[in-house]
């Protein structure tokens, strides 16, 4: 398995570098410009570098340091590998100190422009399995590529660096090899040697050798231990509106027996998508303008699903909308004074969620000019009061809105008429025909009580028999049924029906049939109910019309209706407020609760009314994420030395320190010696996902490789060769070491996951 390659802090686009283009000229001819390029920059002087930043400002006192890549590798973008270097030239360092030493270094190329970047820094040297660290941040090169981003190993990469850093290294790598090789001489003068780890019988070639005892306990090599990470401790999240990218930086940290030095941060490799949430702003609302403008807020989801927002609310400007009359919802008003309806309307838009938001309420129309209503006495009957003897006109009032007719109740206008009663015309004629009692030979006139409207007469009772010229009695026998009376609801009154009759040898004779009276019965109304009408906020009355003092009590004429010309009783407003909805929106892992802009009212009979007029600003129900790492099954590779000698072994897994203890004769030998390890590992690849309440993955599973290693030393064994002692290795490394769950959490925790 690959082990995770770190984030490079390179320096920016703008760094002056050796851009060198494979194959333009023969490689000595590459190595010649490269040295040229050297020698041209005279010392103290940055190459035509300019920059703020007082870290590359000591940059002055680096050298070019010329190397080539050890193969042809092929440049990723953005995320860096790890790569071998052969180091060329390093000004002011004897040949012997780089001869077989091999630069590591890590690589990728970045666009700036649409202009391929390869950009390099070294992590450190090694040499026969000996490694010393170097600072990333000393070490750095940037040079611009074609279009195949490729190191080609015939063409130098000049990287400028630290000289005393680099060749302090180098002598370090010398002088641990030139110890060793003291070392190992010791021990070969000494004759001790190895096969196949049988002690052969020695004692007739060589006495000293029958006294071998076994080595004793291993002791750790005290050399220091340096790591490097990349940590995105104590750096920053760099925002970038114009690619909308949240870009976690990083830094190099580099440890060497506990103390842990930082380098600079740079962008990093952990990169989130940064989203425009409209949820948590208000809309700009405009009414001379009459607009309503969605505003949002920059955020973005971080790497454990918590929302981070960046700036401040700003208005959208392609998210504008039109605020509008809406007249639907409003009640007209009647201006009597002025003989007007008004149109009453209030201002709405639609907003982005489709939903109509309220900006202002009910007013009068700045876009229907009122309409004219007109007074009628069309439908409306003459008011009778017949011990007043007096009738009134009423009337109603009449307008039209879009192509609809209205009217009013109908009401007294205050125009009176007096009440005269009548037995003949103005041109001597009857007004009703006399009644003759064939028998006694005698005529009852008859009378009606009349009215002149506009000069016009109009009678208000029935023929009424003259009961003083003969003895005719007036009776509501055989007319108490109310249901056969006349009602009449635009004036308010119901009248009552009666008959006539007279007594002939002793027994009635009817001389009329039930007809209405002048008995008046003003109407009762009395409310048993209401009829709602939530979309204009008001009610109309349920009435019951009912008289009293019938000859059978009470009559209900009309029974829990709404009557003609009934008013609208508005609701009565108590406020605003918010309620919630079942909306449920989600901006990556935040999780929003809808809520509704109500305005509240109490209807007539009490029961309340909650109007939505618009969206309230959502409830942030906070993040609904969960962090969930898998892992792949494990893998297995070994780090070994090979079945020759140790000379010639790559010391890939560090050394450990051997204390040997012998007698030969009468001589003790004791001594340390240096001997390679060999390394087993055990690798999985860990791969977190957020994974939202509803089962949505947010964002790019990130994958990494956790290892787990474990090392010993190589087997000595002693044997006598040629009369003389001497010693040889053998491969043999430790079992498969288990990929722990506390190794695999140690390794959530490096990487910064969450737990």
């Amino acid at each position: 398995m690959k082990p995770i390659l770190p984030v490079l802090l390179f320096l920016c686009a703008g760094l002056a570098a050796t851009s060198l283009p494979a194959h333009a000229q023969s490689p000595d001819e590459d190595l010649a410009a490269a040295r040229a390029a050297v020698t041209q920059t005279p010392s103290g002087q940055t190459g035509g570098l300019e920059t703020d930043d007082p870290d590359m400002a000591a940059m002055v006192k680096k050298v070019k340091i010329i190397t080539r890549s050890k193969s042809a590798t092929e440049l990723p973008e953005n995320t860096p590998i790890a790569l071998d270097l052969g180091l060329v030239d390093v000004p002011g360092a004897d040949s012997k100190l780089t001869e077989g030493v091999t630069a590591k270094a890590y690589a990728r190329y970045v666009k700036v422009e649409e202009q391929k970047v390869g950009q390099l820094v070294l992590s450190g040297v090694e040499k026969d399995g000996r490694a010393e660290a170097l600072n990333s941040d000393d070490f750095v090169a940037q040079f611009a590529l074609e279009n195949d981003p490729k190191l080609d190993p015939a063409a130098p990469i000049t990287i400028e660096g630290d000289q005393s850093e680099l060749i302090a290294a180098l002598k370090r790598l010398a002088v641990a090899g030139d110890e060793e090789t003291a070392s190992k001489k010791e021990v070969e003068e000494a004759g001790v040697g190895a096969s196949d780890g049988a002690v052969a019988s020695n004692a007739a070639s060589n006495p000293d050798a029958g006294s071998y005892t076994t080595p004793g306990a291993l002791e750790l090599d005290d050399t220091p231990q340096t790591s490097t990470r990349i940590t995105a401790e104590g750096c920053k999240m760099r925002i970038d509106l114009d690619q909308l990218q949240a870009i976690q930086q990083t830094r190099m940290a580099t440890t060497t027996d506990g103390e842990t030095s930082y380098g600079t941060c740079a962008d990093g490799e952990e990169r989130y998508k940064i989203n425009k949430s409209y949820s948590a702003c208000s809309y700009i609302e405009d009414l001379d303008a009459r607009t309503a403008t969605a505003s949002f807020i920059y955020y973005y989801t971080d790497g454990s699903g918590n929302r981070v927002e960046h700036g401040e609310c700003q208005p959208d400007p392609e998210a504008r909308f039109d605020i509008v009359e809406d007249s639907s919802a409003c009640r007209v008003s009647l201006d009597y004074d002025a003989g007007t309806v008004i149109t009453n309307a209030k201002l709405v838009y639609t907003n982005q969620s489709g939903r109509k938001i309220e900006v202002r309420d009910c007013s009068p129309s700045e876009d229907v000019a009122p309409a004219v209503m007109s007074a009628t006495s069309e439908g409306c009957d003459i008011r009778d009061d017949f011990d007043a003897g007096v009738s009134y006109q009423r009337h109603k009032y009449v307008y039209e809105l879009g192509g609809v007719s209205y009217s009013t109740a109908c009401t007294d206008s205050g125009t009176e008429f007096a009440h005269e009663t009548v037995y003949k015309t103005d041109g001597g004629d009857y007004v009703c025909t006399p009644l003759i009692n064939s028998k006694d030979k005698s005529v009852t006139l008859q009378s009606r009580v009349r009215i002149l409207v506009n000069g016009l007469e109009q009678f208000r009772t029935a023929c009424t028999p003259d009961t003083t010229s003969m003895d005719v009695i007036a009776t509501t026998e055989g007319c108490e049924d109310p249901a056969y009376w006349t009602h009449s609801l635009s004036a308010g009154q119901s009248y009552g029906s009666e008959r006539y009759y007279y007594f002939y040898d002793d027994k009635q004779e009817f001389i009329t049939d039930c007809q209405k009276s002048d008995q008046v019965y003003t109407h009762q109304v009395e409310i048993t109910g209401w009829q709602p009408h939530d979309d204009q906020l008001f009610a109309y009355a349920l009435s019951t019309v009912y008289i009293d003092g019938t000859p059978q009590g009470r009559y209900n004429i009309k029974t829990s209706e709404v009557l003609p010309g009934t008013a609208q009783t508005p609701y009565t407003y108590d406020g605003e407020s918010t309620a919630p909805n079942s909306d449920v929106t989600y901006e990556d892992c935040t999780r929003f609760a809808g809520q509704d802009l109500v305005r509240n009212y109490t209807r007539p009979d009490g029961t309340k009314y909650a109007l939505t007029v618009g969206a309230a600003d959502p409830v942030d129900q906070g993040n609904v994420c969960t962090a969930q790492i898998t892992w792949g099954p494990d893998t297995h590779a070994t780090y070994a030395l090979s079945s020759s000698n140790y000379y010639n072994a790559g010391n890939v897994c560090g050394t450990t320190t051997l204390s040997f203890n012998y007698s030969s004769g009468d001589n003790d030998f004791s001594g340390t010696n240096s001997t390679a390890n060999h390394c087993a590992f055990t690798d999985a690849i860990g791969t977190k996902s957020i994974l939202r309440e509803d089962g949505e993955v947010i964002g790019e599973p990130v994958s990494a490789s956790c290892r787990a290693t474990s090392s010993a030393p190589s087997i000595r064994n002693y044997r006598t060769q040629n009369g003389g002692q001497s010693i040889q290795f053998r491969p043999f490394g430790p079992a498969y070491p288990a990929l722990t769950i506390a190794i695999k959490s140690q390794c959530i925790v490096n990487w910064g996951w969450p737990l």
